[in-house]
């Protein structure tokens, strides 16, 4: 039992929301690069005052993928809202692959 590291974040139900200032300092994000974030697209709809944003949990977790893409794997931001995209996508032609396989194997 070595090093112990004690990891830090915020609990975000899914009818909760926190404020842009609270991700950034919860989250260890600059606020200039979360602001970077959403005016490249990062959510479909970018508010106008992003400092007064209320962020919820479907957003939350986005920024964090989006952080660990940029993080991790060095992507910029244009190509983190890309790729986040693109999975959105998958995992939607996932689901309706699931129901068209199940519909098919029902019996008429």
């Amino acid at each position: 039992m070595g090093n112990k590291q004690v990891i830090t974040g915020l609990l975000v139900d899914e009818n909760h929301t926190v404020s842009f200032i609270e991700v950034c300092e919860k989250y260890d994000i600059s606020e200039e690069l979360l602001q970077g974030m959403l005016e490249q697209g990062l959510f479909s709809h970018p508010p106008k005052d992003v400092k007064n944003l209320q962020i919820d949990y479907a957003m939350v977790r986005r920024i964090q993928s989006a952080k660990r893409l940029q993080q991790d794997l060095g992507v910029n931001i244009p190509g983190v809202v890309l790729v986040l995209e693109l999975l959105e996508e998958l995992e939607q032609l996932r689901s309706e692959l699931s129901i068209l396989q199940r519909h098919m194997e029902m019996p008429e």
